[in-house]
């Protein structure tokens, strides 16, 4: 049996890139900043459920450098991994029509059944609209945990496959599809995850919204996106996002992460400019996406989040950075702030 961190499990050979962010940039003069994250948990020892356990702030850095906090939400729902059902779901501040979500699927079709309950959270681009939207992908990538402490046997005799030529990491021929094909273990394995939480030096208590330490065998999706004014009449995007799993012996690990910087017409709304970069992926097909960044130029904010979703797929993609890409629509909370 294998279990990742009892014994040490050793990289595969054939590993995406493993080249971490260390810290968090300091927050720029007269910025916002919007940091989620979203962490999964089980009972010790159980498959079923899942718990889903969100956090997300605003903050408004001025001119001299003071912090202001422009708001705060929380989510906590209860999933059903193998059923993909959501037995419960809620937010903070509350909306009413969350009780509407039990019973939901909790993969595909929940954004749609969340936007139905409470649609003007996503036009308004709410924090309480960006943990909902991470539910289906947190409950997704969940799975992670139960494969990586060995909850699940021997996964490739479970009759899974990944679906093929779905991004550039299932590319039919590649790592994956070969490993599992062939009866493989295939477990992601991921560098040491250095502290984002304190900012870069001097070290910043505002860095990063409050995060609680995680157990084992838990896992954490966080984000962070920081707008500021690029040139007149232009803003900057400096994004990024993490996935992590924490292994038996107690070492956070990092399964994917990479970082973005774009930069949108402020008047329009237009992205003019959008480059990823790689930090950690996992296997060495993956990196072949990070050119798929450049493709959301020329859209708009308000129309990002459904044409990534309809016209970004296959091989030249990333499921993950899709995601990033999508959230970027979340500047548009923020840019009149910094306009």
């Amino acid at each position: 049996m294998t279990d990742l961190g009892s014994p040490p499990f050793g990289l595969h050979p054939l590993h995406g890139v493993h080249e971490p962010t260390t810290g968090t940039p300091p927050r720029r003069p007269r910025s916002a900043r919007r940091t989620t994250s979203i962490d999964m948990t089980r009972e010790e020892g159980s498959l079923d459920p899942v718990y889903l356990t969100g956090r997300a702030r605003d903050l408004w850095t001025a001119a001299d450098g003071t912090a202001t906090e422009l708001g705060a939400a929380t989510l906590s729902a209860t999933i059903e991994l193998i059923a993909r059902v959501v037995r419960h779901v809620e937010v903070t501040p509350p909306v009413a029509a969350m009780s509407g979500l039990a019973g939901a699927p909790a993969m595909s079709g929940f954004r749609a059944a969340a936007d139905k309950a409470a649609r003007e959270l996503r036009r308004a681009r709410d924090l309480r609209y960006t943990l909902l939207d991470d539910v289906p992908v947190a409950t997704l990538i969940s799975g992670h945990a139960l494969s990586a402490s060995n909850m699940l046997g021997d996964v490739a005799k479970s009759g899974y496959l990944p679906v093929a030529d779905q991004c550039a990491g299932f590319a039919t021929g590649g790592l994956l599809l070969n490993s599992f094909e062939a009866g493989d273990p295939v477990i992601v394995t991921g560098p040491a995850a250095p502290d984002l939480d304190h900012g870069d030096d001097p070290v910043d208590p505002c860095a990063w919204h409050q995060l609680a330490a995680l157990p084992r065998h838990a896992m954490r999706r966080r984000r962070r996106i920081d707008v500021y004014k690029e040139s007149d009449g232009r803003a900057g995007i400096d994004a990024m996002f993490r996935d992590t799993y924490v292994r038996t012996d107690g070492v956070e690990t990092i399964i994917h992460e990479y970082t973005l910087d774009a930069v949108v017409d402020t008047e329009t709304g237009v992205i003019v400019d959008s480059r990823a970069t790689p930090r950690v992926l996992p296997w060495q097909e993956c990196p072949g996406a990070v050119a798929s960044a450049a493709r959301i130029t020329g859209m708009t904010l308000q129309e990002l989040h459904f044409r990534v979703r309809r016209e970004l797929s296959g091989t030249s993609t990333c499921t993950h950075l899709n995601d990033l890409l999508r959230s970027v629509a979340d500047a548009e909370a923020l840019i009149d702030r910094v306009r």
